[in-house]
């Protein structure tokens, strides 16, 4: 496998009034963010960390999903990333951070 994990985020900008967006809550910053935080960390080439278009599930956003693992996250703050990085992306225990985890019928 060419990256450990690879992260997307999505970055989708909706015109006003209709149905909310990623973009608008703070996504692109958190991207930022997340980007910076796994070069610091050293992982370059091993997580992969992108921007997206709409993945669809707009009013729980700003929404993540990570592959290999295909798990949905809401990741809000840069304290919820630091949490996703530590414990998805570091230490592989997802469950540790339940509270962002996105559920299949959400």
């Amino acid at each position: 496998m060419y990256f450990d994990k690879h992260v997307f985020v999505c970055e989708n900008v909706r015109a006003e009034g209709e149905r909310p967006s990623c973009g608008p809550k703070g996504s692109p910053q958190l991207l930022a963010y997340m980007k910076k935080r796994v070069q610091e960390l050293g992982l370059k080439g091993k997580i992969r960390i992108q921007k997206s278009g709409c993945l669809d599930r707009c009013e729980l956003g700003p929404v993540q999903v990570s592959y290999p693992e295909g798990l949905w996250f809401s990741i809000k703050t840069q304290e919820d990333a630091e949490a996703f990085i530590q414990n998805h992306i570091i230490e592989n225990k997802p469950e540790a951070i339940r509270h962002l985890t996105l559920k299949d019928e959400e």
